[in-house]
């Protein structure tokens, strides 16, 4: 996307010397760290990382896992076009699929294999 805003961003990478990082670099480092942020909110609103069930370090390892599994499983899915395409949308979904008396197994080896 090209537009001409002019922003200005506090860092401490250097900007002269062997070391120097270009602004374009900055940009995407930016860019990145933003997907990151994105996703741990999908995680936490969406897959209910945000209320810890244990305290026992094991217990989140296994709680941060579950919940990036389940995001990817969400990345893979084929869902009807009229539902959408975003995470969200085949989010609801699962949630609206999960509802009705259905064979689980035929159901996620139809969703896989689209």
């Amino acid at each position: 996307l090209e537009t001409r805003t002019e922003f200005r961003l506090v860092t401490n990478l250097p900007a002269a010397g062997d070391a120097a990082v270009s602004d374009d670099d900055i940009r995407d480092i930016y860019r990145l760290r933003w997907g990151v942020e994105l996703l741990w909110k999908f995680l936490k609103m969406h897959l209910k990382l945000d209320k810890l069930i244990t305290k026992n370090v094991n217990g989140i390892t296994i709680q941060i896992y579950v919940s990036l599994i389940a995001y990817l499983i969400l990345q893979l899915l084929c869902i009807p076009e009229q539902w959408g395409h975003t995470l969200l949308d085949k989010f609801r979904y699962l949630q609206c699929c999960m509802c009705q008396k259905i064979s689980y197994v035929h159901w996620f080896e139809e969703m896989m294999l689209c």
